[in-house]
């Protein structure tokens, strides 16, 4: 009997199965950019994943990314900023701030990404830090975020504090 049983009910656990991994996929994302339609799309270009419904530290943020098989969301020239500013508008909460991948952690005033291991601004010169930024205020700012005072500007501020994220990939 048991054997009769079971086939049965193979297909109902199947689709249980995927609708809960469909859900825990699409529930963390808030948002993806995509170029609008008839634009340019060449390999490596990068897409961001904006994330509103977590707050997490600048470490938890880098794994959380990793684990999808993304990274912290890099900005190395002026096309990925406009590309994430997009991200940012279309999401759920447009107001920031949100992790971005830079930080000091290594050498006390000298940022890379921590997912290339890049220095800011390297090859390209490409930096947006916000008016005063980085300024390491009380000692402790060894991160980046974006969208603290609106825009996409960046502004160092201590890894340990909990906000939203935005990982990015490359198709």
């Amino acid at each position: 009997m048991r054997n009769i049983i079971l086939p049965q009910f193979l297909p109902v656990l199947l689709v249980f199965c995927y609708v809960k991994i469909i859900h825990a996929i699409v529930v963390d994302y808030d948002f993806e950019y995509r170029p609008p339609t008839g634009c340019n799309t060449n390999e490596g270009q990068k897409r961001y994943v904006v994330h509103n419904n977590r707050n997490v530290t600048f470490l938890e943020a880098w794994r959380l990314c990793q684990s999808l098989g993304f990274r912290l969301a890099t900005i190395t020239n002026k096309d990925d900023s406009q590309a994430i500013a997009e991200a940012i508008t279309s999401s759920s909460n447009s107001k920031g701030p949100w992790w971005i991948g830079g930080t000091d952690l290594g050498s006390e005033g000298l940022f890379v990404w921590i997912s290339t291991n890049l220095v800011v601004g390297f090859r390209s010169g490409y930096l947006d830090y916000s008016p005063g930024q980085p300024d390491n205020a009380g000692g402790n700012e060894n991160c980046l975020e974006i969208g603290r005072w609106g825009g996409v500007v960046w502004n160092d501020v201590p890894c340990d504090w909990k906000q939203r994220y935005i990982c990015e990939y490359t198709v």
